[in-house]
């Protein structure tokens, strides 16, 4: 089977890997971009069993020689997962593609995006793409219940809960977390200051919060911090002298470097900060830890997909409903902070995640196999 990519988000090293845009280091340096959506990109084409890969930039209007290299040349449309449900998705000229090829479309863990559980009413444009989609899928596959529920409140009624690819990229069955007797000791905390009122109610508080358990951490833990797309923390993870003096200032302006944390918030800057700049470079960064915590989703899956156990926090839908799609720890910031790192990773609260993940991973295989393509897994 081969694939037309859509909103793929970097480039292919092969067909099952991918990495940012290839670019000038000044443009990686000081470039913000999201390296979570490399994750799930890379994640779903390890998950996948295509023999070709052919861009589709929806973004472009059709034309009569784009749909005939694309009907020519593949089988179906695939979709990698992402936030595509919500009031200002752009879709760009995705429509007029579907309808102009007329292909099966593989949608696999796309979700709902809002800063708190609420009614989200799709434009018309909105509603018309995933009418479209839903018209050529057997089974949309959603990252969880309140996507499923608002593409069901939206009109769109062939749904499937199948989760995260994130989870499944280890292509481990019987994957099995490893728990650190007496609880973790090394652990890695990724890191999000880019935060807006759709991913918080409030961002500021959201920060404040993230740097006292960062704080916390850094008392009763061998504590690292992994960044995940900003430029003011990948100046420090190059060790770009003229950069990292410009970051520090804004850091300190935007009250990141404040006058509580902020020594203690320099100095694991300095000296123990990770940046994800591939998802394969993840896959060997978290298995040196006991534990992966923080407030980046594509941070605390990819480590727990490799074995290590992951804890996620309640800040947005997106957190909050993939915990419950896996039954893996979330917790607000209020009650982490009330037990112990070694209570709240205990053993015992990854017991349905553990015991579910098999059955998990087979209801994922089979999914893209109802799809019509054949899996990896």
């Amino acid at each position: 089977m081969r694939a037309a990519l859509v909103k793929y988000s970097g480039r292919r090293l092969n067909n099952h890997e991918a990495v940012w845009f290839d670019m000038p280091f000044q443009s990686t340096l000081e470039a913000y971009y999201n390296t979570g959506d490399i994750c799930v990109y890379d994640s779903t084409l390890r998950l996948v069993d295509y023999s070709e890969g052919h861009l589709l930039n929806i973004d472009e209007p059709v034309t009569e020689e784009g749909v005939r290299r694309i009907k020519s040349s593949c089988d179906f449309i695939m979709l990698r997962g992402s936030n595509y449900i919500h009031e200002e998705m752009e879709w760009g000229h995705f429509i007029d593609w579907i309808e102009a090829l007329d292909l099966p479309v593989l949608v696999i863990g796309v979700g709902a995006q809002a800063e708190k559980e609420r009614p989200i009413i799709l434009p018309k444009e909105g509603r018309r793409v995933w009418q479209a989609i839903a018209d050529r899928a057997p089974v949309i596959g959603v990252r969880g219940a309140f996507s499923a529920e608002t593409l069901h409140r939206n009109g769109i009624h062939n749904l499937e809960i199948v989760g995260c690819p994130s989870m499944f990229r280890g292509l481990d069955r019987t994957l099995t977390l490893r728990h650190a007797p007496g609880g973790p000791r090394r652990v890695t905390f990724s890191l999000r200051r880019e935060v807006g009122t759709t991913y918080a109610v409030d961002p500021a508080e959201f920060q404040r919060t993230q740097k006292r358990i960062i704080a916390k951490l850094a008392l009763v833990a061998d504590l690292y911090l992994s960044c995940h797309g900003e430029p003011e923390e990948k100046a420090f993870f190059f060790k770009a002298p003229r950069h990292m003096e410009a970051a520090a200032a804004k850091l300190v302006a935007e009250g990141w470097f404040d006058e509580v944390t902020g020594r203690l918030l320099r100095g694991l800057y300095e000296s123990r900060l990770f940046y994800v700049g591939a998802p394969g470079d993840y896959d060997v960064y978290a298995p040196q830890f006991d534990a992966a915590l923080g407030y980046r989703v594509h941070a605390v899956l990819p480590a727990v997909a490799v074995g290590v156990p992951g804890v996620l926090f309640a800040y947005d839908t997106r957190s909050t409903e993939l915990a419950e799609t896996f039954d893996l720890p979330i917790y607000s910031p209020e009650a982490f902070e009330r037990q112990t790192l070694a209570e709240a990773l205990a053993p015992e609260r990854f017991g349905r995640f553990q015991s579910l993940f098999a059955e998990r991973y087979d209801r994922m295989k089979a999914f893209i196999e109802r799809n019509g393509v054949k899996s990896r897994m």
